[in-house]
């Protein structure tokens, strides 16, 4: 304010001096802020980690549990099916295992006799003792085996008319699956019904002939020698009948009728819906055939080739697969049930491989499913001694095949036999030849040569090694995956005719 000028306060604010901030604080206050949200940052970041591992832990302690809870089912379910095989054998794996079980006993007890210290007389009565149980124990087998053998087969045609005489079934996108009957099923099935009106146990003499007057003019359809022989047969029942006989003494004729009348269901010509169940042409039709193909040497008769065991070593058929059991009953009492189940869990567990890793790129074709259980006990108790590589431990059932080289598919000549934490740890190994020896690594190469050696002469086996393996340079085999070369010409034979391979 001055003269002629007056300037009002009255809107005027005061202002006083904050403390001055140099560049220096500014920027230590700007860096201590920088450190709290990197503690917050870090804290958020380590409880998300913490909370991850957490959930990580969590889930490998399920895992754990619930691996241990299936193997504890497993366990238990393997034990139970043992216990059921033992007290009501139904195959003929359940019987090995109890005739293998009684040949066991046997030795035990004849070391127990000849080890007692008893005198000469008193020793050969204990033994004539052991084997008046022996052949007890036997006969109580054999009947368990008839009624079981009885058992099957019915179950089997109960299943198979059932399969013929079910309705065909689509999976349509709006309707779901349904469900058709042809005329070729709605023929099985009456065929069906007629079949289990025939075996029918207690029914009166009226209802009984009305069932055979219904299958004879269902067979007198056609003219062969079956219809005629089923013909006549229902004719003389149907007389002995009326005749009133008792059904007692005409059973085998009943069983001859049924039997017959089974084979009729089972021929397309007369039901079309069974050419669908054939393994081949005319199966079960011996009464089409003059002779069968193949003859075995130890009961001759010719027989089909789905009657004899097969192997990869196989150069000639030899015994039927009923000849071969009542050998091995007879003699050896050995139990292959073992190797087999050993085999159906190779081939699950390289399934399994294959779909993750792609090797081989045709699954369907690969070493192991060339194999059986013939060679499966070769593999086990010939090439690996019956015991585990490195701990030596001899409990089959503990014992599994897997890759040597895990790049490579498993294969006679890249496996390993090991008990299963064993196989657990050779398995996280890239390179196994790291965490051996050089001596192990040489024998487990010798037993892979020996076994290839053994392998090749199966034409199946020879041509899958030279479809996975080509000649390299040197003129050894090696897997195609490790090579451009082109596959080279079939191998030369020897004198003797056995396919020659190079060692890797």
């Amino acid at each position: 304010t001055k003269r002629g000028c007056y300037v009002a306060t009255s809107t005027d604010s005061l202002l006083k001096p904050r403390p001055y901030t140099t560049a220096d604080d500014h920027e230590a206050w700007v860096i201590s802020r920088v450190v709290i949200l990197q503690c917050w940052m870090r804290s958020v970041r380590a409880r998300r980690r913490v909370r991850r591992l957490r959930e990580e832990r969590d889930a490998r302690t399920r895992a754990l549990i619930e691996k241990e809870r299936r193997r504890r089912e497993l366990s238990d379910r393997k034990r139970r099916r043992e216990i059921e095989s033992r007290l009501h054998p139904k195959s003929n794996k359940d019987f090995e295992v109890l005739y293998n079980g009684l040949e066991t006993w046997r030795l035990q007890e004849t070391v127990k006799i000849n080890a007692s210290g008893y005198s000469e007389p008193a020793r050969l009565a204990a033994l004539a003792d052991l084997l008046d149980q022996e052949a007890a124990l036997i006969q109580k087998i054999d009947r368990l085996q008839i009624t079981a053998n009885e058992e099957n087969r019915e179950r089997k045609i109960v299943r198979l008319l059932d399969a013929m005489s079910s309705s065909k079934r689509w999976t349509v996108a709006k309707l779901g699956t349904v469900h058709v009957d042809t005329p070729n099923t709605i023929r099985a099935r009456e065929l069906k019904d007629l079949y289990h009106a025939l075996n029918v146990p207690l029914v009166s003499v009226d209802e009984r002939l009305q069932i055979l007057l219904h299958v004879k003019y269902t067979v007198k359809e056609f003219d062969c020698n079956l219809t005629r022989e089923v013909v006549e047969l229902i004719d003389r029942e149907g007389d002995l009948v009326s005749r009133g006989r008792e059904a007692k003494s005409m059973e085998g004729l009943r069983k001859r009728i049924s039997n017959l009348f089974l084979q009729f269901i089972q021929t397309p010509e007369f039901n079309p819906e069974a050419a669908l169940y054939q393994k081949f042409p005319d199966a079960g039709q011996s009464w089409k055939r003059d002779q069968a193909v193949y003859y075995c040497r130890s009961c001759t008769r010719y027989l089909s080739s789905t009657e004899f065991y097969l192997s990869t070593t196989l150069t000639h058929l030899g015994k039927c697969k009923s000849c071969t059991t009542d050998a091995n009953l007879a003699v050896s009492r050995t139990d292959d049930s073992v190797y087999s189940d050993l085999l159906r869990l190779l081939r699950l567990q390289e399934s399994q491989r294959r779909a993750r890793s792609g090797v081989p790129k045709d699954p369907h074709y690969n070493a192991m499913s060339l194999l059986q259980e013939s060679d499966a006990r070769y593999i086990v108790e010939t090439l690996w001694n019956r015991q585990s590589a490195v701990s030596g431990s001899r409990s089959v059932e503990s014992l599994v095949l897997t890759r040597w080289n895990p790049d490579l598919e498993l294969s006679p000549w890249n496996c390993i036999l090991l008990t299963k934490p064993e196989a657990a740890t050779h398995d996280r190994a890239s390179v196994p030849e790291d965490q051996y020896s050089e001596e192990f690594v040489r024998k487990i190469q010798q037993k892979h040569r020996a076994a290839r050696k053994h392998f090749a002469q199966l034409p199946a086996m020879e041509k899958y090694l030279r479809r996975a393996y080509v000649e390299n340079g040197g003129g050894k085999m090696v897997p195609v995956a490790t090579t451009e070369q082109p596959p080279p010409q079939l191998p030369t034979a020897t004198a003797g005719g056995d396919r020659v391979f190079e060692d890797e």
